[in-house]
């Protein structure tokens, strides 16, 4: 006779020490489950599922990061080109306030936190490397990245600033969001990345949507270019190139904490613009309650925009993050509808179309390069990977 089995199914309420201790043991981002079956022979099968429900978002969490930034930068955009009765330089160090005092506070609480000072626990590889930074015992070459990373981003900025006043706010976008496309370049020296046919041929095609935004003088039946829209162009390729490097450099320093590395963009993007605008005579505070309203919310969109990118490059590889980046086009396009009734051209349009072809190209290829080498959709799409 076929003896009597009950099946239970418990769900037990963890205790905060027990919680603790399972979150210590998950390496990545994922938590899977945990069972611990227990059976009596003929009487009771208990089987007990521990399934953490707030963490199953965590694995999309590099791409809402990665779309908040997105959003924060393009309103920062816009936020410029209504400040346009300002030099730049002096928006752009506005601008840096944003990064620089609020990374303050959050340096000295991460600093002095109990978390960092546990003496009985393993302390977090983030936390030595970060830690080092202020104890002296930092190593050079981290350093040197620290500020070379920071030196970059503030001039690739200065262009990008300096681009909106002579482009309209969806063409400079566009043009910036092309940084993907030329990573894979300098990734590919610098960390060692994997370069083919498709990265070239996307970095030539992005650069043919370059030259249609230009709108050269072949294709608009013109007889000379468009200055401004010559010198827009330039400006923001040029700030394409230099946020590209910067893009890779931090990809090394994702080990240091994040409030170290906005301290240091914050503080030399500080320095260098306020030299600058004294230098030239052009530093100026807001003038008003709307422009102190606007300089005010530029800094704070600024903060929230980088400490997203950051916790993004964190938690998901360049490729996916720059795929999701590409969404500052569309934000920048439809600023420039509501804010001044500036529908996009032909020219615009295909140029963007263009460009965001090449890195929405570009971002498949790094998702598929991430796919176990069996996978049928990776195998399906072998020629992206050439």
């Amino acid at each position: 006779m076929t003896p009597n089995i009950d099946i239970k199914i418990v769900t037990p309420e963890i205790p905060p020490h027990q919680e603790n201790r399972l979150n210590n043991n998950s390496c990545n981002c994922q938590r899977g489950k945990k069972e611990d079956v227990k059976v009596v022979v003929g009487v009771t099968i208990e089987k007990v599922l521990v399934i953490d429900e707030r963490n199953k978002w965590l694995k999309y969490r590099g791409f809402l990061f990665t779309l908040l930034s997105s959003l924060c930068f393009s309103i920062t955009a816009l936020l410029v080109k209504l400040l346009k009765d300002y030099d730049p330089i002096n928006v752009a160090l506005w601008r840096f306030q944003g990064a620089f005092l609020p990374a303050i506070p959050l340096l000295l609480f991460w600093r002095y936190s109990e978390s960092w000072d546990r003496r009985n626990e393993k302390v977090e590889k983030e936390e030595e490397d970060s830690k080092e930074v202020f104890c002296g015992w930092l190593k050079f070459k981290v350093a040197i990245l620290l500020l070379t990373r920071s030196i970059l981003t503030c001039n690739a900025l200065l262009l990008h600033f300096y681009s909106l006043k002579y482009l309209e706010l969806g063409d400079a976008l566009v043009i910036s969001s092309s940084t993907p496309v030329f990573t894979y370049f300098f990734a590919h020296y610098m960390l060692d990345e994997p370069c083919g046919i498709v990265p070239i041929v996307t970095s030539v095609t992005t650069l043919l949507g370059v030259v249609v935004i230009i709108r050269p003088p072949h294709l608009t039946g013109k007889e000379d270019f468009d200055f401004d829209t010559l010198v827009g162009a330039g400006l923001a390729l040029g700030c394409t190139l230099l946020a590209t490097i910067s893009f890779v450099v931090l990809r090394y320093l994702r080990r240091v904490h994040y409030s170290v590395t906005t301290f240091a963009f914050g503080s030399w993007g500080t320095v260098e613009n306020l030299v600058l605008a004294v230098a030239f005579g052009v530093f100026s505070l807001p003038r008003g309650t709307y422009d102190w309203l606007l300089a005010s919310a530029l800094a704070s969109l600024t903060f929230f925009g980088q400490i997203a990118i950051i916790m993004a490059l964190k938690c998901e590889q360049t490729g996916p993050v720059s795929l999701v980046r590409t969404c500052d086009v569309i934000f920048g396009f439809l600023w420039q509808i509501v804010f001044w009734q500036v529908v996009p051209d032909m020219y615009s349009l295909v140029g963007a179309s263009i460009i965001v072809l090449g890195v929405v190209l570009t971002g498949i290829r790094k998702w598929l390069g991430s796919l176990p080498v069996n996978n049928t959709t990776r195998t399906k799409f072998w020629f992206v990977l050439k």
